[in-house]
């Protein structure tokens, strides 16, 4: 007997891979719009700045805004990255013909019982969230943007 998850096409697998590509679509807008928030937080201190005749000194406040907001990018893009690689999985099974009838539809990893089993799951979890963050740190597309800008703040304070 044949069940409706043997094919590529059935539409629960095609729709499952639909939603997780929206979930990977929606943090890679999340991370554009913490760039965005950037530079329109950055330019709204400068005109501050120079609108209050306010010493240079004074634009050390603008780290604080770039570096929370390079963090939060950097989360983003880590959840991006581990969305890719559950989707890759996903994928994978489907093309070595293994069952995925249970992990239609299912963001998160199984559901435990007890509370010590809860706790180290989401201990594991945080680590493996936090990797994934430090890891993005260093990407092409999160360190030369928020590093320019930090630069750029670092030499308009030392004129």
């Amino acid at each position: 007997m044949a069940t409706i998850l043997e094919t590529k096409e059935s539409p629960a697998v095609q729709g499952h891979i639909n939603m997780q590509q929206g979930i990977i679509n929606r943090m890679g807008a999340n991370s554009a719009s913490c760039k965005t928030w950037t530079v329109t937080i950055l330019a709204a201190i400068l005109v501050l700045l120079a609108d209050k005749k306010l010493p240079v000194c004074n634009l050390w406040i603008a780290y604080i805004p770039v570096i929370l907001f390079f963090f939060l990018d950097c989360f983003y893009l880590g959840l991006e990255r581990s969305f890719i690689k559950k989707q890759a999985g996903f994928i994978e099974k489907i093309n070595k013909g293994i069952d995925v009838s249970a992990d239609i539809f299912l963001v998160k990893d199984g559901s435990a019982d007890n509370f010590c089993a809860i706790v180290g799951a989401t201990a594991k979890n945080f680590y493996k969230q936090l990797i994934n963050t430090l890891v993005a740190i260093f990407s092409f597309s999160t360190l030369p943007f928020y590093g320019s800008i930090i630069c750029f703040i670092y030499f308009l304070t030392k004129m």
